[in-house]
């Protein structure tokens, strides 16, 4: 179950870069920094997407109906701030593309890659990780858009570790969860 959690969460993050729509096969080498900026820079519209591609499975009682467009809202002035940032890493991903990308004004360059994103996750996410996804933002929502940022890049870097990909491949958590039943995805909080 925290396998797929965190294969969901970063499944969906990965997808708010830009070059994953763009159908490259060999993903360019990113500094943590780069990552960290197309991650703030692309999260709102990654919330977004997510909020409007799950509504129909979650209901207007989810976290992401109830509270996503505000937290979308709150993500919006990070993402404004690491454009400047985002922009090198996002040219990256276009690889030979990326002449074509320069002869577009800043805005409309900005606006295509926060477009691509959106995109990436309304084509990309399954319905059946929507509770899921549901349970991790309501989780990370307390957090100021810099830390997260900060966490999704750490996550997708131990992610791309070839010794972290085999090691989750052989994982066996220490205990079986039950399964949720349908409808469910509230968090189990002790006091």
């Amino acid at each position: 179950m925290k396998r797929q959690i965190m294969a969901a969460a970063a499944g969906l993050l990965t997808l708010a870069l830009p070059g994953a729509a763009m159908g490259q096969t060999a993903a360019p080498c990113l500094t943590p920094a780069e990552a960290q900026a197309i991650v703030s820079f692309t999260l709102p519209d990654v919330i977004d997407g997510t909020a409007q591609k799950c509504a129909p499975v979650l209901g207007p009682s989810s976290f992401l109906a109830q509270s996503g467009a505000d937290m979308a809202s709150r993500y919006r002035p990070a993402a404004d701030a690491a454009w400047p940032q985002a922009r090198p890493g996002i040219r990256k991903f276009a690889g030979d593309k990326a002449p074509l990308l320069d002869l577009m004004p800043d805005q409309a360059f900005k606006a295509f890659s926060a477009g691509l994103a959106t995109t990436a996750v309304l084509m990309k996410v399954a319905p059946a990780f929507c509770a899921d996804l549901d349970r991790i933002f309501k989780a990370v929502a307390p957090l100021p858009p810099e830390n997260m940022s900060m966490l999704v890049g750490i996550l997708l870097d131990i992610a791309s570790r070839p010794q972290a990909q085999a090691a989750v491949a052989k994982a066996k958590t220490p205990f079986n969860i039950c399964p949720t039943p349908s409808g469910a995805g509230q968090s189990v909080t002790t006091k």
